[in-house]
């Protein structure tokens, strides 16, 4: 008659609870060769999707639950035609921040972004940070 709220993994977490084992989140993509070593390795993943914006959010824990990857992404679109009858969106601005914390604490963070109204607008650079980016 009662059902369970959350149904249990065979790894012993929870299937629609918001953190979740697993290795579908390609967290170590964006980092540079050679730094695997020096970043603390996320265990569980929440990942968010955005319904109303094309945007979303992925936040990794270490085996004691400290956040230690999170990675954010956007899209801004505009309305084209090209008979002012039929409109379609065309993406003209994105950008993505991806971060892993470091085994000294600090922060890695990798951020791009990608603006189709200015000539050359793809941009990539990393930086350190003491806290962990928002």
């Amino acid at each position: 008659m009662f059902s369970a709220l959350c149904a249990t993994l065979d790894n012993g977490t929870s299937a629609d609870c918001p953190f979740h084992c697993g290795s579908a989140v390609a967290w170590s993509e964006n980092l540079p060769a050679g730094l695997n070593g020096l970043v603390v390795a996320p265990v569980r993943f929440r990942v968010h999707e955005d319904y109303e914006l094309t945007a979303g959010s992925t936040t990794g824990c270490d085996a004691t639950s400290r956040p230690c990857y999170c990675e954010f992404h956007s899209v801004q679109t505009h309305l084209r035609s090209d008979d002012d009858e039929v409109f379609y969106e065309v993406p003209v601005y994105a950008e993505s921040r991806t971060s892993w914390r470091l085994l000294d604490g600090r922060w890695l963070v990798r951020q791009t972004t990608l603006n189709r109204l200015e000539p050359g607008g793809t941009n990539t650079h990393f930086f350190v940070t003491q806290t962990m980016p928002r």
